[in-house]
């Protein structure tokens, strides 16, 4: 098993109230010299949204299924839509199920977003638990960047932008029809 002794403890902590410390590509540049072929092929699939064969992200992707269909659920039993494809009939844990109802029920959609986002990032804390510098650490550690990097871009400033512009967007093309 190898160790990344030097890599991860060079690496600035991730807090996920705190701002992201460099981008996804910069770790990876970061990585290239420091991890064995295989290890960094596993830790640019990870950066790049493409699969991985290891089972520290295989436990990851379970994870998030499981978050992803409570939610396709609930959503529709709150659109009162009964096709069975909706339906969760995967694993469940009554964690995931009570966030997803706690974010569902927010008015607030960045802040259930926040709380859903939390919910990932507390799993790969708890994954991360007993892995200091090994490869589960290093994905673990790219996994948590890519929530950062992603959080980074739910800024209230940027969205009201947005929904400003296709506002005016739908009344131009109101006024034109």
């Amino acid at each position: 098993m190898a160790s990344y002794y030097y890599l991860v403890a060079s690496l600035p902590s991730l807090r996920y109230e705190g701002s992201l410390p460099f981008t996804t590509e910069s770790f990876l540049k970061l990585c290239t010299n420091q991890l064995s072929d295989t290890h960094f092929a596993m830790v640019r699939a990870v950066l790049l949204g493409q699969p991985c064969s290891h089972r520290f992200v295989h436990s990851y992707e379970h994870f998030a299924s499981m978050v992803k269909k409570e939610l396709t659920e609930q959503r529709s039993r709150k659109l009162s839509l009964s096709d069975s494809s909706y339906k969760n009939d995967g694993d469940r844990e009554a964690h995931i199920v009570d966030v997803v109802r706690q974010a569902l029920s927010m008015e607030d959609v960045l802040a259930a977003e926040m709380l859903l986002v939390q919910l990932h990032w507390n799993f790969i804390d708890e994954l991360c638990a007993l892995h200091t510098f090994d490869i589960e650490a290093v994905l673990g550690y790219a996994i948590k960047l890519r929530m950062l990097e992603r959080k980074s871009l739910f800024t209230r400033e940027e969205g009201n932008a947005e929904f400003k512009r296709l506002f005016s967007n739908i009344q131009t093309e109101i006024e034109n029809n």
